[in-house]
């Protein structure tokens, strides 16, 4: 019918844009990771010990104090710190700006279906918010046959609530209230690459994982395109 003559409509997608941006986000998920390892690396190589003598006022007592980057185990666990809360920092940032990369694909593949068949109704007039909004548009509107109980969709949405626990509760399995949030704790004791203490510990591999699952559902809607929209 002439609507996908070019590359900027929805048949192609996921073949002239996802295909690369995939591939530059791997890498992203790589170096993330690397420069983690470099970070616990330069810590256990540098990290400083000082014995302080008959510290507690008893003579042959002693105290020993390690130190590194202007922090010591006086004050912080340093192994805790530095081999795991910041790279669980640094993990965390990395998941949500791949989750805003996820958003902003839907979000496109909509504005695509919308501008190549000339509908009516705008994405903004959904009332939903993120993903759901975009899968929403997807299956009313451009008719695309996605089944909510596919297996893709459901990581998504279990991608998404971890997601949301740590942009809107500071990643911790318990809210304000002292309630502990069952779903997201089911989520994390599931998945390898998650752990619980207070909070969210996100391991090496969950990025790469989370990559693999936006990529699959990409991948699955890509084919419900080809199948539907030729």
């Amino acid at each position: 019918m002439g609507l996908f003559s070019h590359k900027n409509n929805p048949f192609n997608w996921y073949k002239y844009n996802l295909k690369f941006s995939i591939e530059l986000l791997y890498g992203f998920v790589k170096s993330s990771e690397n420069q983690i390892q470099i970070s616990i690396d330069d810590y256990l190589k540098k990290v400083e010990t000082t014995v302080i003598e008959e510290a507690t006022g008893f003579p042959g007592s002693h105290q020993i104090i390690d130190h590194y980057n202007d922090l010591d185990s006086q004050t912080w666990n340093l192994d805790g710190v530095f081999k795991e809360h910041f790279p669980n920092l640094q993990r965390r940032s990395a998941f949500i700006t791949l989750y805003s990369y996820l958003e902003h694909e839907l979000d496109k593949l909509c504005i695509l279906f919308k501008k190549s068949n000339n509908y009516a109704i705008e994405l903004s007039d959904i009332k939903y918010n993120g993903i759901d909004r975009s899968v929403t548009y997807l299956s009313k509107i451009a008719n695309l046959p996605i089944e909510k109980g596919d297996f893709r969709w459901g990581k998504l949405k279990s991608i998404q609530k971890i997601r949301n626990l740590i942009v809107h509760n500071d990643g911790k399995l318990i809210d304000l209230k002292g309630v502990i949030k069952e779903s997201e704790l089911k989520i994390v004791r599931e998945n390898d690459f998650l752990d619980e203490e207070s909070e969210i510990l996100i391991k090496n591999g969950f990025l790469k994982s989370v990559l693999d699952s936006f990529n699959d559902f990409f991948m699955y809607l890509n084919e419900l395109i080809e199948a539907n929209c030729s």
